[in-house]
């Protein structure tokens, strides 16, 4: 395993053990969003099929999309986290 898969492999298991502690702490979806997700979900439902294949692929690809730059954001953000201490350590 080399260590750029190493640093994977932890920033991935990092963001699941946050996705985790958010899931328990954050609050119930209000009724008004759970209309919406519903009214969104009775809408592509309705569509033509090939319409309705069109939105679902593009949805898909989005959540793929986001699901690869995940792990850039947070090493990103560990990395500010870094320069940050350094920085306060000058000071």
């Amino acid at each position: 395993m080399t260590e750029q898969e190493l640093l994977e492999m932890f920033i991935q298991e990092r963001i699941n053990m946050l996705l985790v502690k958010l899931s328990k702490t954050k609050p119930a979806k209000s009724p008004e969003e759970n209309d919406r997700i519903f009214q969104a979900k009775f809408f592509i439902k309705a569509l033509p099929d090939d319409k309705r294949e069109l939105i679902e692929n593009y949805i898909e690809q989005f959540t793929d999309w986001l699901a690869k730059e995940e792990p850039f954001l947070y090493q990103q953000g560990f990395l500010d986290g870094i320069r940050v201490s350094n920085r306060l350590r000058t000071l």
